[in-house]
């Protein structure tokens, strides 16, 4: 780092230090001779007698010191330059209205941003609330959906069970009624068998159970139309026996029930029955 000491100073400083140097050179100089001229005495005394004693002043002549130079003044300082004073810039108006122009755009541009923001948020929230109703939507749909169904299987079933129920009820009644009705018709046949075999008289000698087997012919009335023979019993009188009984039974006994009424009925007679 350079110093800011003037040379005038740097000398004045060196100085005391070259007065010091001085001095311990004299004094190591005086301590050498002194040395020096004890050890000359020592060595003579010792080689010879002592001699009469002598007395001697050993002196040194003292180097007068050179007289300092005057101690140069120092610099008087020199007075600083009052500082300059610049008269204020004024400011460009272009530069200021380009400034407030580019401020009123940064906030433009922030505003800009800001709403931008806004609408992608408000977009992002109406997306999701869409998406969140779809979702319910879709959710309570299928729940319908699955109810419904389930309801229409209940249904289904419920019906096939009731549909189940109700042909084997009418099975039953089917059956029932079918009984019913040859019931009645085993009654109606069997009445114009009494009839007619009240009507057969007294047979021949007839060997065996011959079967002879007729189909009657009648009216709802229940007059005989004809007798055909279906089967001959190999015996001709008992055949025409049997045949004049039933024309001689018209009108046959009508049935208990108009719905079992048959035109053609089919009769087997054997004598022992």
């Amino acid at each position: 780092m350079p110093s800011n000491e003037s040379p005038s100073s740097l000398h004045t400083a060196g100085k005391p230090k070259r007065r010091a140097d001085f001095w311990v050179a004299l004094i190591f100089a005086v301590i050498a001779n002194l040395i020096f001229i004890g050890l000359l005495v020592f060595s003579v005394s010792w080689r010879n007698p002592p001699p009469v004693p002598v007395t001697a002043e050993l002196y040194t002549p003292q180097p007068e010191p050179k007289p300092l130079p005057p101690e140069p003044k120092p610099p008087e300082p020199k007075p600083l330059p009052p500082p300059e004073v610049k008269p204020p810039e004024q400011p460009d108006p272009e530069i200021a209205i380009k400034k407030k122009k580019e401020e009123e755009r940064r906030k433009q541009e922030a505003e800009e941003k800001a709403r931008q923001e806004k609408l992608k948020k408000e977009q992002l929230e109406k997306e999701k609330a869409t998406r969140e109703k779809a979702e319910k939507e879709r959710i309570e749909r299928e729940k319908k959906e699955k109810e419904e169904k389930a309801r229409k299987d209940a249904e289904q079933k419920a019906r096939e069970e009731a549909a189940r129920r109700e042909a084997e009820l009418q099975k039953v009644l089917d059956k029932q009624r079918q009984d019913e009705l040859q019931a009645a018709q085993d009654r109606w046949v069997q009445s114009i068998r009494v009839k007619v075999t009240g009507n057969v008289g007294l047979l021949p000698n007839i060997q065996g159970n011959p079967e002879a087997v007729f189909t009657i012919i009648q009216l709802p009335t229940g007059e005989v139309i004809d007798a055909k023979l279906q089967k001959s019993s190999g015996n001709a009188a008992y055949d025409d026996i049997v045949y004049r009984a039933i024309m001689k039974s018209s009108p046959l006994p009508k049935p208990e029930r108009a719905d079992i009424f048959q035109r053609n009925l089919r009769f087997v007679f054997r004598p022992k029955d």
